[in-house]
């Protein structure tokens, strides 16, 4: 855990201990609300993911307050959709088979990234068409979010570059902010699970898929919270204005605690809990069909 504070300039503490982070989501102390106000830099961070992940005036998912009209019920439908897509996906279905021949070595051309879009697209928008101009829409997406780089954030805000790429995936999404962060955000941590899962093939091809599937999941690098109240983790105090950085996949990699992968006890869980660990084991399973056929 590490604190940062300057008064009137910046209050954020990073959380990397998945005890801490369990305690915190399981319970009604933080939310997603991102008020105005408070120190300048915490402002400009806040501000910069919200512009972000947001479009025609609504915030992405990811972003929204736990009361936020509809969010709930928006997202437990969600969560009904792609679990019930993955038995078929734990089949292996043909669809998965370009993503398995990348898995086997074969290039094809093809970014894996657009592979894996043209796959999670089209769990959310029939006929969705993945190419290499949306993958490279969802690359300017996740270096908008990376940190550092600011001069290069600066220069894509004034020439619109983050938001054309935005309006790219919305027209493949029809204007859908969860496939559009899908397809656009949430796809990179599912990139490195890919490149995992190569490496596991050509070294450990035995594996049980359900095995396999574990191995290659990567929770988010860090998601952003703002307390509802004061408070205190870990021993550091927090007031309604710090801002609360979790680092999911450090707290998963120091403590092998799976659950902060997809934080699927809390309210802010991923809809995707079940369908990218089914995505995972049926391209497993095509690779090794196919290879032995």
């Amino acid at each position: 855990m590490k604190q940062i504070r300057i008064p009137g300039l910046i209050d954020v503490i990073k959380i990397d201990q998945a005890a801490d982070i369990k305690q915190l989501a399981a319970g009604e102390t933080i939310d997603r609300t991102f008020e105005p106000g408070g120190p300048l830099l915490n402002r400009l961070l806040v501000g910069g993911v919200l512009k972000t992940l947001s479009w025609q005036g609504l915030r992405f998912p990811t972003m929204r307050a736990r009361a936020a009209e509809g969010r709930a019920a928006n997202q437990d439908q969600l969560w009904a959709r792609l679990s019930s897509m993955a038995p078929q996906l734990r089949q292996a279905p043909d669809t998965l088979e370009p993503l398995a021949r990348w898995l086997r070595g074969h290039e094809d051309g093809v970014h894996v990234g657009q592979l894996l879009q043209q796959v999670i697209g089209s769990a959310f928008v029939s006929g969705y068409t993945a190419s290499a101009e949306s993958w490279a829409a969802a690359m300017t997406m996740g270096q908008a979010l990376a940190p550092g780089n600011a001069l290069r954030k600066l220069v894509w805000r004034i020439n619109g570059r983050v938001r054309t790429a935005k309006a790219l995936l919305a027209s493949l999404a029809g204007n859908d902010t969860s496939a559009m962060h899908a397809t656009g955000v949430a796809i990179h941590n599912m990139v490195k699970g890919m490149v995992q899962m190569r490496a596991l093939y050509q070294s450990e091809p035995s594996l049980d898929p359900a095995e396999a599937a574990r191995r290659c999941l990567y929770a988010p690098a860090a998601v952003l919270r703002q307390p509802l109240r004061d408070g205190n983790v870990g021993g550091c105090p927090f007031s309604r204005r710090t801002l609360l950085v979790l680092e999911l996949d450090k707290a998963r990699q120091v403590s092998g605690d799976e659950a902060m992968v997809f934080l699927s006890q809390s309210w802010s869980r991923c809809p995707a809990d079940g369908w990218v660990p089914a995505l995972y084991e049926g391209i497993w399973k095509r690779a090794l069909a196919s290879s032995a056929s």
